[in-house]
């Protein structure tokens, strides 16, 4: 019998073959037998379309079909992440093209909004992955604000606390002007920018600096122990002209001071640099505390100087107007030695907007991290997990093996808030997953108040392999746990493949996969992924 062939591709053909395969019930492993093979897709964020390089879950697709037609019994998990920062960035775009703010609406509005917005791409992104073909078991879909997932988050949340490793302090943070948040060190990016490098006269000493705004909330001067000057001086007080009137600096000694940069001789800035603030930390017995003179938004704030009225001139500037104004008046008092013009330096940004980060002082949730360093970097050495290409094993140990605290706080509307709370009378730090406590612990006062931070979406989807399996059921972590393969791109191993690993192992005491596997980007003209 013969047959038209259709002169025209009626995409219909897949949709009936996609449904075909469905109703097979074979994207199911309930339905398959064998040994389990598992990977978890890593979620899309749900704030817009897939985009071309996720055409690249066709690698994790071809393990699944191949380890399927072995005879596995094999579990493709999908799910989608509400990638808090990244999808608050998104949707206040799409807010300031309807001419609104997040700061006219209630916080409950606003979520309430984002979620939709969020319900509304899932929906979307789940249509296109099944147009792409991929055999993924729709029936343990997950989203990481599905109530069990959260309530898995929290669990480790209260676990990390209760262990002492998960802590609230005052740390110096990066700080985005724009975006009114803290951001990790990873979501900090570098660029090389030329900028006039001043030297400034301090007292006896001439110092260099790219930012003499910070000079106001300078608490000490310091030298490097090999400096010759240090004999000296070293706990010393040298007597300083300045713009607000002549003051004392006591002069420390530290190895930290870079001997090569300038004069080898730096100011210390505790409040508005790390390496300062580390510094201060070191020698907190010998000199002042941080002074903050730049607020939130990036604006100098010298409110802390009464009614000098020279503090007035520079009080409510943005830092840049504030750079150039206090240069040209520290020039006129004689108090520049020289300007070098085209000093190169990194500057850190804020890897979405690219403004200028502002380090601030600021109480925040910190995660001690190398205890749970140690066992992520025992589980590679000792080969439980494989990490492909294997090059990528020297970067994840240098990175591992230097790692910081993290902080895990955000100030955003968007995404898991964190379930703690304090007393107003004595300041006792409670964390209660459950709900808020009716009187503080420690002096028994019922001023309580509830954090209003969110988690960095990193805490959360570094929870996803046994966060995504255990909202399913007991009986799914224990079938699939640990899984097989995480298959992602090389550019998230500490974002996210790292965090896995630490917080897999911290939790359920096994590693979260046996092997990382890392694809490449798919990056545009511009060699933007």
């Amino acid at each position: 019998m013969e047959r038209d062939i259709p002169k025209t591709y009626d995409q219909k053909t897949e949709d009936d073959i996609y449904r075909v395969w469905e109703l097979s019930g074979y994207f199911n492993p309930d339905n398959l037998k064998g040994d389990p093979f598992t990977i978890i897709l890593p979620p899309p964020n749900a704030n817009g379309s897939l985009h071309v390089g996720h055409a690249l879950y066709c690698l994790e697709d071809i393990m699944i079909r191949y380890q399927r037609m072995r005879g596995k019994k094999t579990l493709w998990l999908p799910g989608a992440d509400h990638a808090g920062f990244e999808t608050q960035v998104v949707f206040e775009k799409k807010l300031e093209k309807e001419g609104r703010s997040r700061f006219k609406m209630t916080r409950e509005d606003f979520y309430k909004e984002v979620y939709e917005f969020t319900q509304k791409n899932k929906g979307v992104m789940i249509g296109q992955l099944k147009r792409l073909g991929f055999s993924l078991d729709w029936s343990r879909e997950k989203f990481t604000l599905d109530p069990k997932v959260v309530e898995v988050v929290y669990q480790t949340f209260k676990k990390l606390f209760d262990d002492g490793l998960v802590y609230r302090a005052s740390r110096i943070v990066n700080w985005c002007t724009k975006h009114q948040t803290t951001l990790s060190d990873l979501e900090v990016v570098y660029e090389e920018r030329i900028d006039p490098l001043y030297y400034i006269k301090y007292g006896p000493f001439t110092l260099a600096t790219v930012r003499p705004e910070t000079k106001f909330g300078d608490t000490a001067v310091a030298l490097n122990p090999e400096d010759p000057r240090a004999i000296d001086y070293a706990g010393k007080e040298i007597d300083v002209k300045g713009l607000l009137g002549d003051f004392q600096m006591t002069v420390i000694v530290d190895e930290l001071v870079d001997k090569g940069f300038g004069t080898g001789v730096v100011k210390v800035t505790p409040a508005h640099d790390a390496v300062d603030f580390e510094v201060w930390q070191k020698h907190a017995n010998e000199i002042p505390g941080p002074i903050s003179i730049i607020d939130q938004f990036g604006k100098m704030d010298l409110s802390s100087f009464g009614d000098n009225p020279q503090a007035a001139r520079y009080h409510g500037l943005k830092v840049a107007e504030a750079r150039k104004l206090v240069a040209e008046d520290l020039q006129k008092a004689g108090l520049i030695e020289k300007i070098d013009e085209n000093y190169k330096h990194n500057v850190a940004v804020c890897y979405k907007c690219k403004n200028v980060i502002e380090p601030r002082v600021m109480p925040q949730w910190f995660v001690k991290i190398k205890p749970l360093a140690e066992p992520a970097i025992q589980a590679v050495k000792e080969e439980k997990i494989k990490i492909i290409p294997e090059r990528h094993q020297k970067i994840y140990m240098h990175w591992m093996e230097n790692i910081r605290d993290w902080n895990i706080s955000r100030q955003i509307w968007w995404g898991i808030p964190i379930p703690a709370y304090y007393c107003t009378d004595c300041g006792e730090v409670m964390v209660d997953i459950d709900k808020q406590p009716e009187a503080c612990v420690k002096c028994k006062s019922k001023n309580i108040t509830k954090d209003t931070d969110t988690f960095d979406t990193w805490f959360s989807s570094g929870q996803w392999p046994y966060a995504s399996l255990k909202a399913n059921s007991e009986e799914d972590f224990k079938a699939y746990y640990p899984t097989s393969v995480m298959e992602t791109g090389w550019d998230i191993l500490f974002f996210w493949v790292a965090r896995m690993i630490m917080l897999g192992l911290y939790a359920t005491k096994e590693i979260p996969f046996h092997t990382v596997y890392l694809h490449g980007l798919v990056r545009d003209k511009d060699r933007q992924k």
